[in-house]
Order: C-alpha cells, then sequence, then structure tokens
C-alpha cells in the first residue's frame, strides 16, 4: 500500500473513532526483545446504525522506551471493509517484531488513531528464556519469524529554549495609565551532547535570544501601543568562566551581534546594529545573598536613522544587582550619554508571589521605577515623566 492510500485509510478509521471505541491489548505483559509481537485491536460500536471501517494492510505503532522510540509496522489478520453491528464488536489480531537490543518497559499506541496506549515489559534474550511474544512460544535463539525491524532512534534532546532576560507585565499611572511588557527567550544552538559539541566543547555556548519590550497606553480610548522595541542577538556566553574564593566570586562573558529596531517606518522609525561583550562577575552564595555586575559594552553599527544615539544612551548599559534565593532581588541598569545632561535610571524591585500567598501563585511580585531619556526607542532622545509601575514577573 503506498502512503497515499494509508492516510486515507487512516483518516477513515479516526473519523469513525468518535463512534466507535478502538481498543488496543496484549495477550501478554512480557516479551523476549528481537522476538514476532502480537497485539489485539477490537472495535466496538455504540452507535444505533451498523458501523463500516475501512482498516488499512498496514497498521503503525509507536513504540517508546525510556531510551529511544521507533514506529512499528503490523498486519491485521483482516484488512478493508469491517462492519460493526451496532452494540457489537469485531476483534483482530496484529502481526510485528519487536526491535531487537531493547529493554524495559515499553509503551505502544497505534499512529493516526485515537487509541488507548498498551505497557509492555521487554526482556532481553537470554538461553532458557521462553517468554512468549505472540501466541506461541518462541526460543530466543531462533530467528525471529518475520523479518521486519526498526531500529531505534534517540530521542530529542531537551527543550533548547530558556529565558534571557526578565519577563514580566508592570502597569504605571504617571502621565496616564500605562503598560510595559517584556518577553525574552534564548536557543541554544547546539546540542551539548552532540558530536560537534564532543569535538569543540565551546560550541554548546553559542545562543540565539530574542527579547521584545513593549509600551501600551491604557489612558486612549484605543489602548494603542506607544512603542515596542525588537532585540534579537547572536552571541557567544560562559557565565561560569573562572571560580575563585572556594566558589564565591565567580567570572563569565558574553559577546556577540545584536540588532535593535522598533518596526515603524517613514519619521518614526528607529535602529541600529550593535557589537557587544559583557563581562559577569558574581559574589556571595548562590544559594543565598549574592551581588552581581554584569556591564554591556557595545558599539553602535549601521545607526543612520539616528545617528545621535549615543549622546543619550552612552556605549554601555551599567548593569548590577543584589539579592537572595527565594528572597528579595534588586536589579538597576544605569545609562549615561556622552553629553553631560544625558542619561537614564531603572530600579526594580522583585518578590515571590508564593510567599505573599502561602504557596498559592508562581511568579513575583515586581515594582519598577524609571527616569531618564529613552525608555522606548521612539524617544530615545526624549526626557519623558518619570514611572512608577508594578505587576508580576513570570521568570527573572
Amino acid at each position: 500500500m503506498n502512503i497515499s492510500k494509508l492516510l486515507i485509510a487512516l483518516a477513515v478509521l479516526t473519523t469513525w473513532s468518535a463512534r466507535a471505541d478502538i481498543i488496543l491489548s496484549t495477550p501478554h505483559a512480557q516479551v523476549v526483545s528481537g522476538t514476532p509481537l502480537e497485539l489485539d485491536l477490537t472495535l466496538t460500536n455504540s452507535d444505533p446504525q451498523p458501523l463500516i471501517v475501512e482498516l488499512p494492510e498496514k497498521v503503525h505503532v509507536r513504540f517508546e522506551t525510556p531510551t529511544g522510540l521507533s514506529i512499528i509496522e503490523m498486519t491485521p489478520e483482516r484488512s478493508g471493509r469491517i462492519e460493526v453491528a451496532s452494540g457489537g464488536f469485531a476483534r483482530m489480531k496484529l502481526h510485528g517484531a519487536l526491535p531487537a537490543n531493547v529493554e524495559g518497559v515499553a509503551t505502544l499506541v497505534p499512529t493516526g488513531v485515537a487509541s488507548n496506549s498498551v505497557a509492555l515489559q521487554i526482556l532481553p534474550p537470554t538461553s532458557n528464556t521462553n517468554t512468549v511474544a505472540g501466541s506461541e512460544s518462541v526460543r530466543p535463539s531462533e530467528p525471529p519469524q518475520q523479518t521486519y525491524t526498526t531500529a531505534l532512534v534517540d530521542k530529542p534532546p531537551p527543550l533548547a529554549v530558556s529565558v534571557y532576560e526578565p519577563v514580566y507585565f508592570i502597569v504605571g499611572g504617571d502621565g496616564g495609565l500605562n503598560a510595559k511588557f517584556q518577553i525574552s527567550l534564548r536557543y541554544q544552538l547546539f546540542d551539548n551532547q552532540g558530536p560537534l559539541a564532543r569535538r569543540w566543547p565551546w560550541i554548546d555556548d553559542l545562543f540565539l535570544s530574542y527579547s521584545q519590550t513593549s509600551l501600551w497606553d491604557l489612558s486612549e480610548l484605543s489602548k494603542p501601543f506607544t512603542d515596542t522595541s525588537y532585540r534579537p542577538r547572536l552571541f557567544f556566553a560562559n557565565y561560569d568562566l573562572a571560580r575563585f574564593f572556594d566558589g564565591q566570586l565567580r567570572l563569565g562573558v558574553e559577546t556577540g551581534l545584536g540588532h535593535e529596531s522598533n518596526g515603524k517606518e517613514g519619521a518614526d522609525s528607529r535602529s541600529f546594529n550593535m557589537v557587544y561583550v559583557r563581562p559577569a562577575l558574581t559574589f556571595g552564595d548562590p544559594a543565598s545573598l549574592r551581588f552581581f555586575a554584569a556591564p554591556l559594552i557595545h558599539n553602535y553599527i549601521a545607526a543612520d536613522e539616528n545617528p545621535d544615539i549615543a549622546d543619550y544612551r552612552g556605549y554601555v548599559d551599567w548593569m548590577f544587582g543584589f539579592g537572595a534565593k527565594g528572597g528579595l532581588d534588586f536589579w538597576t541598569t544605569l545609562r549615561k550619554g556622552t553629553r553631560s545632561t544625558y542619561g537614564s535610571m531603572e530600579l526594580n524591585l522583585s518578590y515571590p508571589l508564593s510567599k505573599l500567598s502561602g504557596g498559592d501563585l508562581t511568579g513575583w511580585l515586581m515594582l519598577q521605577y524609571f527616569n531618564g531619556y529613552g525608555e522606548s526607542l521612539l524617544d530615545y532622545n526624549r526626557k519623558l515623566d518619570a514611572q512608577w509601575r508594578l505587576g508580576f514577573a513570570v521568570a527573572l
């Protein structure tokens, strides 16, 4: 059967599954690796009318163990048009073969249909094992009665996405009710268990990140977004390059290329590229009180839309902070423009909501104060009203 016919047959079977229960079962809870496999497939009809099911010539079953997964192709003893009377059932056997060199608890579930899963205990072949893998006894030393086998493939690696900068939503009222929110994620490009990372260990420290900070005017009738900054980056980061004083002092670095723009056109368009390096220093007990400094030192590239931006933002984002794990955290970002009177200050304070709610809430209560130039990229050269905002942080 070609793949198109198989997909059509599975689609028909899935459509009828809303009226029929599809039950997968096995006559034996223990089977031997590499031997023939037999499963039972039962179709029941709870509809007042007879049920017609088109069963494909091959049924694919997802086979997963703690170390890998594969797809097993199984042959039903009957295929094609099958009629199930109202209130009745039809049962048929599926024949296939277990992958070799696997053991432990395996989970099987048909693909493309709404069915239950089946758990099997896979035993390794031994010279004196007579465990049944189907309806008949098979000596493990004998070759499998069917030649079809499926090679196991590694499971996908753990999710390579993590938080980069704080993720929060805060609301303030100075100059009119408004909100500010930020999302920020980073993606690890290379698997640290892959062949390239084993050959070049530094390669698993390469990241892509995306951050977005938006200002939202809630006082206007249409609730428009005032401005949004989009900040993709490509960088190398190792935040644990060296340790001193029994691990109390830790040094790290982040360096790469960045872009920032507000996505607008014409006179409101703002953007620049940058090359940057961010040394990171942390002092204290990671599980208790610690202090950190992580200034972002950068240069502007292709800032034609805002050539005087360094006058207001300078070339360094000075970031400092301190706090206790599971307790109060404080951090600030300071900017000093190249012109003497320009710059900005952002102060942040957070506390776990779980401690305030007796364990019912997640995240952090967050308070932020901003004063100076350039809270948004659109207004990089304007000083607006100072802002106090309160809200919650999803991740810090």
